[in-house]
């Protein structure tokens, strides 16, 4: 949109879009388009911190005319790129035809110095809650962040979802996303107590895990065999091998045939003490114990003999 320069340029645009102003008329509502400008433009960067702006007396002259409630509440939009917020007024002392206000305003305005934008009258209800996101995780390492957040909107009159306020400390400045509000998408914050609540902030990123060699997983690699090495029994011989797949360990074939004959339990041939062998009685169900024939005689009596003390 072109630059304007004078406040006749201004009338002849309200004029041509039927928002015109004069004392003949009686408004029912504020609607003014005004020539914007930064508040450095006029030396008042003191005023950089919240989201109040200046207007001319001729307008304060208007909005005394109206049914207006108070603090004064204004809808300010960039009708070029149909962007819009909210904000309240500090002074009225700015030339006619122009208005001042915040650098950060401008910006989530898309507006450039001189370029027209739309300012009217409105009302908001009072805030219960709030949705914020630092863009800098720093902010939310500072000890006194939520004081100074607190600190800081007591400059802001109003909030508008979707806007990116500045907050200033100790040379730095941080920018806060307004990620939701409620009741309404704006909400009033003069007077109210709202519930901050905050999300996570844009610059977050996740902690990298730190794997160690015992996490790794040994059955992923590729060169992992399980139970490596040679089984061998318990009389020293080696056993043979046992063929491993993907999907199931299966015994060596000629190994299953051979199983009955490569383990018999309780074989072989019982001596006494005395190193003589011992009658074997086969026993019917269990064909490999052989046992000693004296336990089926009549006149065998365990643990009978002469005694002896240990001298």
């Amino acid at each position: 949109m072109d630059n304007w320069d004078t406040w006749d340029d201004i009338e002849a645009y309200q004029t041509h879009t039927g928002n015109t102003f004069s004392s003949s008329i009686t408004p029912t509502d504020f609607d003014q388009y005004y020539i914007s400008y930064p508040l450095s433009h006029i030396s008042k960067t003191i005023h950089e911190t919240g989201n109040k702006i200046i207007m001319p007396a001729s307008a304060l002259n208007q909005l005394a005319s109206l049914s207006i409630s108070y603090p004064m509440l204004f809808r300010i939009e960039n009708t070029a790129v149909g962007l819009h917020s909210h904000c309240g007024v500090i002074e009225f002392t700015a030339d006619e035809g122009f208005v001042f206000m915040p650098t950060w305003m401008m910006n989530n305005l898309h507006l450039q110095e001189g370029e027209l934008v739309n300012i009217k009258n409105t009302s908001l209800p009072k805030g219960e809650y709030i949705k914020i996101q630092p863009h800098a995780t720093k902010f939310t390492t500072l000890s006194d962040h939520k004081s100074l957040l607190e600190k800081a909107f007591r400059d802001y009159v109003c909030l508008t979802t979707g806007d990116t306020i500045v907050i200033n400390h100790g040379g730095d400045k941080y920018m806060i996303d307004i990620v939701e509000t409620k009741p309404s998408p704006a909400i009033l914050l003069f007077e109210t107590d709202c519930v901050v609540d905050f999300a996570q902030p844009l610059d977050y990123k996740e902690p990298e895990k730190k794997t160690t060699k015992d996490d790794e997983d040994p059955t992923t690699k590729k060169d992992c065999k399980l139970f490596p090495g040679v089984g061998r029994r318990l009389g020293g011989r080696v056993m043979k091998k046992i063929k491993m797949t993907e999907s199931n360990m299966v015994v060596d074939e000629k190994l299953e045939k051979k199983h009955e004959t490569l383990f018999k339990p309780f074989s072989g041939v019982a001596r006494r003490v005395d190193g003589q062998p011992l009658a074997a009685a086969v026993a019917d169900d269990h064909p490999n114990i052989h046992v000693d024939a004296r336990m089926n005689e009549e006149g065998f009596n365990a643990f009978t003999g002469k005694s002896y003390r240990l001298l």
